[in-house]
């Protein structure tokens, strides 16, 4: 192959990787603004043409927020005169973000697929799969337990302490956004476990040995990333996620003695 041809290679393996990122970047800005600017229902026979402003997907997301999360004697005051109009930027990109994933991930599939193999192509859909799952697997956990949890444990130390009720409203819906996405990533630790394990750079046998330091590391982690000064919300999260290393732990296995049964033969 010529200079010019491998240049030529490059710059149309990198024109059809900008063009799979423009259909990300598309699929997240329709996302964002039909959040932002969509409305969840319209009363036909009491339209207010002075009335700018109507539930979204957003706003009613940012009020059931606040009914979940939080006690009816508690206030949220924006500091600023923009915070409102940053939390609902912020939670409509969040949104935005976590539809148009599934089609970020799609894109990228498509764009490597042409170079892998066949079986390659099975474990990056596999990969894909088991990431989207796991994650909205943590995030909704998150979103049902450990957030309302970590919150009550929260607020009850605050009025130990009588303090008053009063907090800045968009460091409670940043709290919120950071919890929940630890959640989720969280769940994703023992697809790594997987992948190191298959491409041989980890053994089973290293993590069954040190099954106390490895937990005892990520019921570590979770302690520093969870704000909840209690143990509960940790435990909360630490079960499922040991559940889950230890199916990974034996899927892991089962690959390696299929490694060394085609080593033997």
């Amino acid at each position: 192959m010529s200079k010019k041809e491998g240049e030529m290679s490059f710059w149309s393996h990198l024109s059809e990787l900008l063009s799979h990122f423009r259909r990300v970047l598309y699929a997240f800005i329709i996302s964002t603004l039909a959040v932002m600017l969509i409305p969840l229902s319209i009363d036909f026979s009491n339209i207010n043409p002075l009335a700018l402003f109507y539930n979204t997907i957003t706003s009613t997301i940012i009020n059931d927020l606040q009914v979940r999360f939080l006690t009816e004697d508690i206030i949220l005051i924006p500091i600023n005169f923009y915070a409102p109009l940053e939390v609902y930027f912020f939670i409509s990109f969040v949104i935005g973000t976590m539809i148009s994933l599934p089609i970020a991930f799609y894109e990228l599939y498509k764009f490597f697929s042409p170079a892998l193999h066949k079986h390659e192509k099975g474990f990056a859909l596999k990969f894909t799969t088991a990431f989207m799952s796991l994650f909205i697997f943590g995030f909704v956990f998150g979103y049902l337990y450990v957030v309302p949890l970590s919150f009550r444990m929260i607020l009850e130390f605050s009025s130990l302490l009588n303090l008053s009720p009063t907090y800045n409203f968009a460091d409670f819906y940043s709290l919120v956004g950071m919890m929940l996405l630890m959640c989720g990533l969280l769940f994703t630790f023992p697809i790594y476990i997987y992948i190191l394990v298959r491409v041989g750079i980890l053994k089973t046998e290293l993590l069954t040995k040190n099954r106390r330091y490895l937990y005892g590391g990520i019921l570590v982690v979770i302690a520093i990333l969870d704000p909840d000064p209690s143990l509960i919300t940790e435990m909360l999260t630490f079960i499922p996620i040991v559940i889950l290393m230890e199916i990974s732990i034996f899927i892991s296995k089962r690959v390696e003695k299929t490694r060394e049964q085609k080593k033997i033969e």
